[in-house]
C-alpha cells in the first residue's frame, strides 16, 4: 500500500523517528498543529499526521536523532500565520522567521525528540500572485511612499508619548539610550552592570511584556520609557532624531563597556564631528562610518542636516524599499534623486549611476546613509577607538586563512552582535552553539531574579544546547575560550564579561 498516495495524494512524505509514538502523536496534534491523525499498525505501529495538506509519518524507534539539519520541510503560503499558530500552541521555535537557503522567510520548530521541522514561505499561491500584481501596477517608489506614510501615522502617537517622556527627564544632556524588546532582560541587566552610575543611561523598551516592564521599574534605577507599539531600532532612531535637544548616545544591549573612561571619551565631540564611534569602517577613502553599537551624535549637526532638501533619516535605505527581515517594520526607505546626488559626492556609482552602499552591502544600514550625507556636507565621523568593523567585502575568507570576525574586541569593550535577532537567521551549528551558550551562561546566573518566563526560556536554552551537542556545564568554558583564544582579550576581561 502506498501510504503517501492513499493518504496525501503524494508519492512521498518525511518519516520521523520518535521514542514514544503515543506521546509524539499528542505533541504533533496539540502543539505543532497536525490535527489530522491516522494510526496504522501494519507491519508495525506508525502514525500519519497532517496539517493543511502536508503530512508526516511518525514511527517509534530508540534511534537517537542526529544533530544539525532539517528533518522535514514544508512549503507554505503564509508563514506569519504558521508562526503565530505555533507560538499560540507553545511549540519550540528553534529559529524564528528568517532567511534560509530555500526561502527568504523560514521558521524552524523542534519537537521534544530533536526532529527539526522547517516551514518555508513559497512564492506561489493567490497571495503571492496578488502581491506581484500590485507590484507591477504600482511603482516601487509609490508603494513604499504609501507604506511609509501609513507607518508614520501609526507611529505618531507613540512619538508624541516619547517626546513627553523626554521633556520629563531630570537630565537631558549626554543621554545614552539602550533599546530592547521583550525576552532580553538577561542581556539588558548584564550590559547595565558595566555602565557607571554617573552615566546618564535611559532605557527604551518596545512592546514589552507586562512582567518585563514591571520587573524593570522595580529593580533597575534608570529612567524607562516603553513604546507601546512594536517598533524596530530604525524607528527608535528616527524618534531620537525628532525629539532630542542635546547631544546623545546609543549603546546596544550586547555591548559591554569594560573601561568606564570610554563613556567620557565618546561623549567629547570635536568641532565638525557628526558622529563619534568605536567600531568604524571606510565608506570611501578617508571617509569612516561608525557602527551604531556604541555611538554618540551631535544634535547641532542633525538639525543642520534636517534643513537640507529631502533630508536623509537615520533609517535603512536602498532602491526597492525591501524589508530586511529583522523586524516587520525594518523596511528600507528609497533614496530620492537629490539624496542620491549628495551621496555620490562621496560614494562610487553602480552601473545605473546610483551610489553604492559601502562595503558591498545590499542596502545602507542604520545611520550609514546619514553619515555619508553628513560627510558630503563637510562633517565627519570620528573613531574614538581604532576598532574595525568588517563589511561583506572584507569578510571573504581566503582558503587557508584564519577566520575573520566581523568586529574587533578589546579589554576595553566587547560587542556580541545580533542577540535580539540571531534566531531569525540560520547560522552554522558552531555559531548557533556560541549564541546559545552565551545566552545560557548569562541567564543561568540571573534566572532566579527575573520573571518566571525566563525560567521557561532557560529550559529551552538547555534543550538547544543539547541539540547542538554542547553540555550546559561546558557553556561557560566555550565562551571563555572564544573570548581569550579567538578574540584575544585577557582572561581578566573575559571573566568580567562572563560575570559570576
Amino acid at each position: 500500500m502506498n501510504i503517501g498516495r492513499a493518504l496525501l495524494g503524494t508519492d512521498s512524505m518525511p518519516c520521523l523517528r520518535v521514542p514514544n509514538l503515543a506521546a509524539a502523536v499528542e505533541h504533533y496534534r496539540t502543539v505543532l498543529g497536525f490535527e489530522n491523525v491516522q494510526l496504522l499498525t501494519d507491519p508495525h505501529p506508525v502514525a500519519v499526521v497532517r496539517r493543511a495538506g502536508a503530512g508526516l509519518l511518525l514511527q517509534e524507534s530508540d534511534h537517537r536523532v542526529h544533530q544539525g539539519g532539517w528533518d522535514a520541510v514544508f512549503f507554505v503560503a503564509r508563514i506569519d500565520q504558521i508562526m503565530a499558530d505555533l507560538r499560540r500552541r507553545g511549540a519550540t521555535i528553534q529559529f524564528g522567521t528568517g532567511i534560509s537557503a530555500v526561502s527568504a522567510r523560514t521558521v524552524e520548530a523542534r519537537d521534544p525528540w530533536g526532529n527539526v521541522l522547517a516551514f518555508c514561505e513559497s512564492e506561489t499561491g493567490l497571495g503571492h500572485s496578488l502581491q506581484q500584481l500590485a507590484r507591477r501596477a504600482l511603482p516601487a517608489r509609490a508603494r513604499v511612499a504609501l507604506r511609509d506614510a501609513r507607518q508614520a501615522r501609526e507611529e505618531r502617537p507613540h512619538l508624541n508619548e516619547f517626546a513627553q517622556f523626554y521633556r520629563g527627564l531630570a537630565d537631558q544632556r549626554d543621554v545614552f539610550y539602550m533599546f530592547f524588546t521583550g525576552g532580553l532582560l538577561h542581556w539588558v541587566v548584564s550590559a547595565i552592570r558595566h555602565v557607571p552610575t554617573d552615566v546618564n543611561l535611559v532605557l527604551l523598551g518596545s512592546d514589552l511584556p507586562e512582567e518585563d516592564e514591571t520587573w524593570l521599574r522595580r529593580n533597575v534605577d534608570r529612567p524607562l520609557h516603553v513604546v507601546r507599539l512594536g517598533i524596530d531600532d530604525n524607528t527608535m532612531w528616527e524618534f531620537l532624531f525628532e525629539v532630542n535637544e542635546h547631544n546623545f548616545g546609543w549603546i546596544d544591549i550586547d555591548c559591554f563597556v569594560l573601561e568606564p573612561q570610554l563613556f567620557a571619551d565618546i561623549s567629547r565631540l570635536d568641532d565638525g564631528v557628526a558622529v563619534n564611534g568605536v567600531w568604524t569602517y571606510e565608506a570611501a577613502l578617508s571617509v569612516p562610518i561608525a557602527c551604531t553599537h556604541f555611538a554618540f551624535l551631535d544634535v547641532g549637526v542633525i538639525r543642520a542636516m534636517r534643513r537640507a532638501q529631502q533630508p536623509i533619516s537615520p533609517a535603512n535605505y536602498d532602491y526597492r524599499g525591501m524589508n530586511v527581515f529583522l523586524h516587520p517594520r525594518t523596511n528600507c526607505r528609497i533614496l530620492t534623486g537629490p539624496q542620491q546626488s549628495r551621496l555620490l559626492r562621496v560614494l562610487p556609482a553602480d552601473e545605473r549611476g546610483r551610489p553604492l552602499p559601502p562595503g558591498d552591502g545590499p542596502f545602507f544600514d542604520t545611520l550609514v546613509a546619514y553619515q555619508v550625507d553628513a560627510a558630503a556636507a563637510g562633517y565627519r565621523t570620528h573613531a574614538v577607538r581604532p576598532l574595525a568593523h568588517r563589511t561583506e567585502a572584507s569578510l571573504q575568507v581566503e582558503e587557508g586563512a584564519d577566520r575573520p570576525w566581523q568586529q574587533d574586541m578589546t579589554d576595553e569593550v566587547v560587542h556580541v552582535g545580533g542577540v535580539s535577532y540571531y534566531q531569525r537567521h540560520f547560522h552554522g551549528v558552531d555559531l548557533r552553539a556560541m549564541y546559545a551558550a552565551a545566552e545560557y551562561m548569562l541567564l543561568s546566573r540571573l534566572v532566579d531574579r527575573l520573571p518566571h518566563t525566563y525560567s521557561m526560556m532557560l529550559a529551552g536554552l538547555l534543550a538547544d544546547l543539547e541539540y547542538l551537542g554542547v553540555q550546559s556545564a561546558d557553556a561557560e568554558d566555550l565562551i571563555r575560550r572564544h573570548l581569550v583564544v579567538d578574540r584575544g582579550i585577557s582572561p581578566e576581561s573575559a571573566a568580567r564579561v562572563i560575570g559570576g
